[in-house]
């Protein structure tokens, strides 16, 4: 008897160990094709440039009802979190490509009903009612997303670029801490 007990508690175990290194390899192949094959590698808003950015929305939001919020390539969601927390008011969109960050973002949104993330293609992404929309994404991506932005951002909306610019865009405003690095730019649909 002791023995079945003992093989029985090994057999488990192995497969335990069995579950968790498959899941292992299928997270991370979901994270490199989803993250570098397609995209660049999710990269957080960093530091007093986020928090700059993140401040002048917030006075934006402020005396505000019924917006819609989006964030295009939200990453792990450190943009619209402390937004949704403090503007229950508003509607929170973030759209992340990759598996890994857009999973763990759904899962820190799970209180918040303002907050809703999805997973999918900023190109392809409805954003014809969003009246501000946040993006840190890389040079190469605000180059070929600007004449989507353009196209379909609605007159007076809002979007906030950090660290990269819009070409043939001029912005309403550059926000700079000292650097063409630490800059975000303020454009406002026509």
């Amino acid at each position: 008897m002791a023995d079945f007990l003992l093989f029985s508690v090994l057999l488990v175990m192995a497969i335990a160990v069995f579950i968790c290194v498959i899941l292992s390899i299928i997270g991370i192949y979901f994270m490199i094709s989803s993250c570098f094959m397609s995209y660049p590698p999710p990269v957080p808003s960093s530091g007093l440039l986020k928090e700059k950015a993140l401040q002048d929305i917030c006075d934006y939001l402020q005396n505000k009802k019924g917006l819609t919020i989006m964030d295009l390539g939200s990453g792990w969601g450190t943009m619209l979190l402390p937004l949704a927390k403090r503007f229950p008011q508003h509607r929170f969109i973030g759209i992340e490509h990759a598996f890994f960050p857009y999973m763990v973002s759904k899962l820190r949104a799970r209180k918040l009903p303002n907050l809703h993330f999805e997973r999918g293609d900023i190109f392809k992404t409805d954003i014809t009612g969003a009246d501000v929309i946040y993006c840190f994404l890389m040079q190469k991506l605000m180059n070929d997303l600007t004449p989507y932005l353009k196209q379909n951002m609605h007159s007076g909306a809002r979007l906030y670029s950090c660290r990269f610019y819009c070409p043939d865009w001029k912005p309403a405003a550059a926000v700079s801490l000292g650097s063409k690095y630490d800059t975000y730019y303020l454009y406002i649909k026509d």
